[in-house]
């Protein structure tokens, strides 16, 4: 990012009002003291400037967040921290930051003007709750930093965005019975593959955060220098599609994504392979297939990475279009988390 040092009108006006009024008084009383104070007055913007000159590649703005992900109704720390690390320099800052929920199409736009002190800096810290699911956000919109005086302002110091996964409240279903959970699902002796292992045939591809350790193909991975892992191309027993239903509702979103996540890892624990479908941007209809634990999680991730509001309906429309005569459990709330589609 181009940094540009700019003079502010505004600062000049009161550093020469300031300078006036004390060669007013000078002029009355001709103090030694008083003439010393002018001399470095006059002097004390150019300093200020090479202060802020020197030190435009050193100051930096950091949002942070949490490591890890956090659960609904949790609070946790949200910090905007400035690195100084001139020992002799101080500085005035305006900063502007935004953070949200990008799934619920939720933010909150903040601007504060703070004082950063030598050899360290300064931080901003907040607690925040997020009531939903989601992908809490933290950007930094603005960064300027002026000298003592305020006559000069620096634009375009560096500055580091911050991001954290909210995840859906989970109630452990596996020891469930998936009948209780789906409405209309086929029985054992209706499915075409019932008992079949699953397919020995893999797919190699590079290691994703959250794939399963067991997956790596190690010896590749040593050949190539870098993680690579099995991915199953196909399974014994029948593909399932599931389909998510967002709307236009943030709380009603909120119980589907807890839905889909639990009914999800039950058909998994069965060792039922999950083709997941939920609507994505425009009227395109995004599509997964998931086979294991890792691989459902970065699935989640992704879909409450994206804005989650969508027209009612949407979703079940575009399936009958893209994928006619398909069946599909149709996620839900309330008793059933969801209802087998044929």
């Amino acid at each position: 990012m181009e940094r540009k040092l700019t003079i502010s009108p505004l600062g000049i006006l009161r550093f020469c009002i300031l300078l006036a009024l004390t060669l007013y008084v000078w002029s009355f009383f001709r103090s030694y003291f008083l003439f010393l104070a002018l001399i470095l007055m006059v002097c004390s913007p150019v300093v200020s400037f090479l202060l802020l000159w020197f030190s435009r590649d050193v100051l930096r703005a950091q949002a942070v967040l949490p490591d890890n992900r956090v659960g609904k109704d949790t609070e946790f720390s949200l910090s905007i921290r400035i690195h100084n690390p001139r020992r002799i320099a101080a500085f005035a800052a305006d900063i502007t930051y935004a953070w949200g929920n990008i799934f619920t199409g939720y933010s909150e736009h903040r601007k504060q003007h703070m004082w950063i002190a030598p050899d360290g800096g300064s931080e901003i810290r907040q607690l925040v709750n997020s009531r939903y699911a989601g992908r809490v956000e933290v950007r930094i919109e603005a960064f300027e930093v002026y000298d003592l005086f305020h006559i000069f302002c620096l634009r375009g110091c560096d500055r580091t965005d911050a991001y954290v996964i909210v995840w859906p409240a989970f109630t452990e279903v596996d020891e469930e019975d998936i009948y209780s959970r789906v409405e209309g699902f086929p029985k054992e002796n209706e499915s075409k593959k019932r008992g079949t292992d699953y397919n020995p045939d893999y797919e190699v591809r590079e290691y994703i955060p959250g794939d399963e350790l067991k997956s790596i193909h190690w010896k590749l991975s040593a050949k190539q220098d870098k993680l690579m892992v099995r991915e199953r191309l196909a399974t014994g027993r029948e593909k399932i599609n599931v389909l998510l239903p967002l709307s236009e509702e943030r709380h009603h979103n909120d119980g589907l994504m807890e839905a889909v996540y639990a009914l999800c890892r039950l058909l998994l624990h069965k060792e039922y392979p999950v083709q997941l479908h939920w609507p994505g941007r425009g009227e395109t209809l995004r599509g997964q297939f998931v086979a294991e634990q890792g691989e459902l999680e970065n699935v989640i991730s992704e879909i409450l990475s994206d804005n989650g509001l969508h027209g009612q309906g949407e979703a079940e429309t575009q399936m009958s279009v893209e994928h006619p005569g398909e069946s599909y459990i149709l996620i839900q709330t309330g008793a059933y988390q969801g209802a087998y589609i044929r």
